[in-house]
């Protein structure tokens, strides 16, 4: 059945005698996707990073934001289907592109779960005897909540649901209270209180990256999650086409304001970047900035009661992200992308496969990055997923013409043309700074990942061995080059290895040559290397003389090997480098007083990714020649 006869039903038919929601009570949940709690984790981070230039950066973000909106509003109402932005892209796109931009959205998820786990973490840290915990600890903290809130939406889901609508009050409470009582009684208690922030120098190019950046403020992975929920509710609300929109703009609406205006009251109530609260606060990157700046002026109670709404905030993030990537999880299990597995559901009707296997990923994201690098990733994929979103509206509004839209985004096609432009703009921006960089690096090899799953599981032999092939030969440039480029020098207590200068080389340049065997294969060279012309065919299989066969079939087992060990041996450089017994450092100037944090998370991704995509090739060859043997055997055997 197609898509339209499915939806057309939903649109267009309400059930007699039903009680029907009003703008006022899809205002109230739609505002649980919009207020959440990654501000308490990144506050300090973004307003290090533009000072008084955030101001400009959220409203940048914030626009953008509104025209995300009106392109999802019109989407949601013409395809309301559980998966959000993935079934949107999916209808209009499909295949591979359709698989990415929900495999994109799930990982963002999955990052924006682990994000609000440690913001949970960092906020508890107010009520603990300490000043900050260390990163092992904070993970432990992330790791409890986090599985308190998967076996509690296991077992009552309907309870938490109730349990997520007060805490959305509360904490719409506890901003407001911020921004009434620290802008205007924050002069008369806060020594460091001024308005001198806002004379001091800003530059474009930090506000750009905080505004790609700042995303994550908006919760842009909770508002899918929320607002698929209310579209799917069409025939429960009155004059749904005229109210779901405007729902979804106000909700925005007000959240760009509230974020605005907490960003406005904690600069003021920091007052320069030379006063004592920005050094204790900002410089030294306090675990609860907003906190302890309300604490500037309110003492104790003020930073015990901002800490007790930041947990509450990262905790209706928290139950968001887990239904956002458990929902994406069995929409694509559902139309075939993932295994059928994902649909199996418990007693109170949670998809507990898909949830079990999200909380799993979530926790390893947890335990190995932090929040500066998980934002910039996140933020990079939300960022990708709404230029494949734009495109997907301009493409469906060409390819499913009849289809009904009970809400057109005005001004097309300049709408989603704008939101292209714009979000590629702030992608590049993400390029200025280190974390940004690694950002997008990192999140390109995770939408890499997604393609080598789709070609594993879906796609034909061919393309997953050609993919394998341009792979091996692309990530072998890209270590060469970034290699020399950086000029890394490696260290292990504090004496150079110059054979892993060497070895770096010697293995991509084995990666660029092996493509050679992959395009000319050693059956198809060895004849004519041994002008050999007793080749013949039988059964449409190429048979050589059985010493060429033996020739063949031992030097395509070495090849493998060789692959399959440097694939270990790179996996093993991954760890060494992450665990900080080979250090890594560069003689670039733009990196001599910095540490080699940056460095040691790139090569470890790359060295990883090499690595694995080696050992797959080795193994396949391994494979490829077993069938082949086979093969040979069973056709001579017929024709005897």
């Amino acid at each position: 059945m197609a898509i339209d006869e499915e939806i057309e039903p939903s649109v267009t038919l309400s059930k007699k005698n039903q009680k029907k929601m009003g703008m006022l009570g899809m205002l109230k949940q739609a505002l649980g996707g919009t207020i959440g709690g990654p501000i308490f984790a990144i506050l300090g981070i973004v307003i290090l990073k533009a000072n008084s230039g955030l101001l400009i950066s959220l409203i940048l973000s914030g626009l953008l934001m509104i025209l995300f909106i009106m392109i999802y509003s019109e989407l949601a109402l013409s395809l309301p289907i559980a998966g959000g932005g993935y079934s949107f892209s999916k209808e209009a796109i499909g295949g591979l592109s359709g698989f990415l931009i929900g495999w994109g959205m799930w990982i963002g998820n999955l990052l924006f779960t682990a994000l609000s786990g440690i913001g949970f973490a960092l906020s508890l840290t107010v009520f603990l005897p300490v000043n900050s915990l260390n990163s092992t600890t904070v993970s432990i903290i992330g790791f409890a909540v986090l599985l308190f809130f998967f076996v509690f939406t296991l077992y009552y889901p309907d309870k938490l649901n109730s349990i997520m609508k007060i805490l959305t009050y509360t904490l719409l409470f506890g901003f407001i209270t911020f921004i009434i009582l620290g802008g205007f009684l924050g002069s008369s208690l806060n020594n460091d209180f001024g308005f001198e922030i806002f004379q001091e120098r800003m530059e474009i190019g930090p506000i750009l990256s905080t505004a790609a950046y700042s995303f994550v403020f908006f919760c842009v992975y909770e508002w899918n999650s929320t607002f698929e929920s209310l579209t799917t509710k069409f025939d429960e609300i009155k004059e749904p086409r005229k109210t779901i929109p405007r729902v979804y703009l106000i909700s925005i609406i007000i959240g760009i304001v509230i974020y605005w205006l907490v960003s406005f009251v904690a600069l003021i109530n920091l007052g320069s970047t030379s006063s004592n609260s920005w050094n204790s606060i900002i410089l030294d990157q306090s675990d609860a900035p907003l906190a302890d700046i309300f604490g500037l002026g309110f003492g104790n109670f003020g930073i015990y009661f901002i800490g007790l709404i930041g947990m509450i905030a990262t905790t209706t993030s928290i139950n968001s992200g887990f239904q956002m990537s458990t929902h994406l999880l069995h929409s694509m299990a559902r139309d075939g992308f993932l295994n059928k597995g994902f649909l199996k559901k418990n007693k109170k009707q949670v998809q507990w496969v898909a949830m079990g296997s999200s909380f799993v990923l979530i926790i390893i994201i947890t335990f190995i990055a932090d929040i500066n690098l998980i934002s910039e990733i996140g933020n990079f994929i939300f960022l990708l997923s709404m230029v494949i979103l734009s495109i997907s509206l301009i493409i469906l509004r060409n390819t499913r013409s009849n289809l009904i839209r009970p809400w057109k985004v005005p001004l097309y096609p300049f709408i989603p043309i704008m939101a292209i432009i714009a979000s590629l703009i702030l992608i590049f921006s993400m390029f200025s700074t280190d974390i940004g960089f690694l950002g997008v690096i990192v999140g390109i090899i995770l939408i890499l990942m997604g393609i080598i799953y789709y070609l594993f599981s879906i796609a034909r032999r061919t393309h997953l061995l050609l993919l394998l092939n341009g792979s091996k030969f692309g990530i072998s440039i890209i270590l060469i080059l970034l290699w020399s480029i950086l000029s890394i020098k490696v260290s292990f207590n504090g004496s150079d290895l110059l054979f892993f200068n060497i070895s770096i080389y010697l293995m991509g340049c084995i990666g660029i040559i092996s493509l050679l065997f992959d395009l000319f294969t050693i059956r198809r060279i060895l004849p004519k290397l041994l002008k050999d012309e007793k080749t013949i065919v039988i059964g449409g299989i190429t048979h050589h003389s059985e010493k060429e066969e033996i020739i063949a079939r031992r030097l395509n087992f070495v090849g493998a090997s060789i692959l399959i060990f440097i694939g270990l041996v790179l996996l093993v450089y991954g760890i060494l480098i992450l665990n900080d017994i080979f250090i890594l450092s560069s003689h670039l100037p733009s990196f001599s007083n910095q540490d080699s944090e940056f460095l040691k998370v790139l090569f470890f991704i790359i060295f990883i990714t090499f690595g694995i995509i080696l050992i797959i090739n080795g193994l396949i060859m391994i494979f490829q020649e077993i069938e082949v043997r086979k093969m040979v055997e069973t056709e001579t055997n017929k024709d005897r």
